[in-house]
């Protein structure tokens, strides 16, 4: 059996669950191309015009799935205690029945931590019976998954790929003869590593410590399905890169972010919108940190409230702070010129900031003061 799992929205965040899961079934998962143009026209065509660039890329991807079984579209109403997924989540497969091509069954099922773990496993038991797996078979797969899943949030930190940990992922699922042996490849590989170093599959370990001080240290806040989908964002991390190390969400444990949490009067209910607060908060309180840039996309209704909390706080700290909005009409030279025009300005900034102005100490009440 193939199961086609498009590579788009909950992939960038939950595909090892999902993968560890199907794995252990022996079921075979196809992952959809990684974006590219073809990929978004068909997804601007079938998706609605009100949803968000991710929803309608997800269409795409559901469309490029072609010679499976089943195209799964879980509805992942919760992933922890005390919080939703974003409304879009709650919507799928539904909003996106349109883009399914003719024939191709849509496989789904409902998880929701808000209930238990109990629960969440009897949900997923009745869905092994579409595949034809018994309880126990589930109970089992649901234990693989969740392994998968915590070894690879484990391996997020400093040197961590997350292209290259989704190839060793895809290559852990083809091999359905020796299950054992390919998992515990992966995890050697990829999962079971010392935080500070990068290891990929054909490179020597390196360490990650021996970096130029005088490069400046950006972080890139945002949802992951935007940060890290390379042709959505115009490859921006790659840009960045070319001139200054980066943080990103992923880079912070979840220790940091319940720290950086703490401070809020109610509670953020949307998992994604914690991560981006809690990570954001730090690099703004992080002195270490030159510049905060905010990627978003048009019409996000999460990003519109915690953009604005964070860039409260970044004017509290005088961090120089950008948002990046993005859509299906974004153009690359736009963003060049934004990218090279704040990293000038953090720059300039961190070279001259002890300078006094011949007005005295502060221009305004927004400047810095000595």
């Amino acid at each position: 059996m193939k199961i086609g799992f498009p590579r788009a929205l909950y992939y960038f965040d939950y595909f090892p669950f999902w993968a560890g899961f199907f794995h252990r079934l022996e079921i075979e998962v196809v992952t959809s191309p990684p974006t590219h143009r073809l990929i978004m026209e068909q997804g601007l065509k079938k998706a609605s015009d009100e949803t968000c660039l991710p929803l309608k890329l997800l269409a795409g991807h559901i469309q490029a799935l072609k010679d499976v079984d089943g195209i799964f579209l879980p509805r992942m109403v919760s992933v922890e205690a005390d919080t939703y997924s974003c409304p879009k989540f709650l919507g799928i497969p539904e909003s996106l029945l349109p883009a399914v091509p003719p024939g191709i069954p849509v496989l789904s099922v409902v998880l929701n931590w808000r209930k238990g773990q109990r629960q969440v496993l009897k949900d997923l038991q009745v869905f092994g019976l579409q595949l034809g797996k018994s309880k126990a078979e589930i109970r089992k797969a649901f234990t693989e998954g969740q392994e998968w899943q915590r070894r690879y949030q484990a391996s997020n930190g400093a040197g961590w790929d997350f292209e290259e940990s989704m190839r060793e992922i895809e290559r852990a699922t083809k091999g359905l003869t020796n299950p054992v042996s390919n998992v515990k490849t992966w995890k050697e590989r990829v999962l079971a590593k010392n935080p500070l170093t990068v290891q990929k599959c054909s490179d020597p370990p390196r360490t990650v410590i021996d970096q130029d001080t005088d490069r400046l240290k950006i972080s890139l806040v945002g949802h992951s399905y935007l940060t890290l989908e390379s042709y959505v964002n115009l490859n921006i991390l790659r840009k960045l890169r070319e001139k200054a190390d980066v943080e990103l969400t992923e880079h912070v444990n979840q220790a940091d972010v319940s720290a950086h949490l703490a401070g809020l009067r109610k509670k953020l209910f949307w998992s994604h919108a914690k991560q981006i607060y809690g990570s954001g908060n730090k690099f703004v309180t992080d002195p270490q940190v030159d510049g905060v840039i905010y990627l978003t996309c048009f019409g996000c209704g999460t990003d519109s409230m915690v953009q604005e909390m964070l860039a409260l706080i970044a004017r509290q700290h005088h961090k120089p702070y950008m948002v990046v909005t993005l859509d299906e009409h974004s153009g690359e030279a736009g963003l060049v010129t934004r990218l090279e025009a704040f990293l000038d300005m953090v720059e300039r900034r961190k070279a001259h900031e002890g300078d006094i102005s011949t007005y005295g100490e502060c221009l305004d009440r927004d400047s810095n003061t000595l």
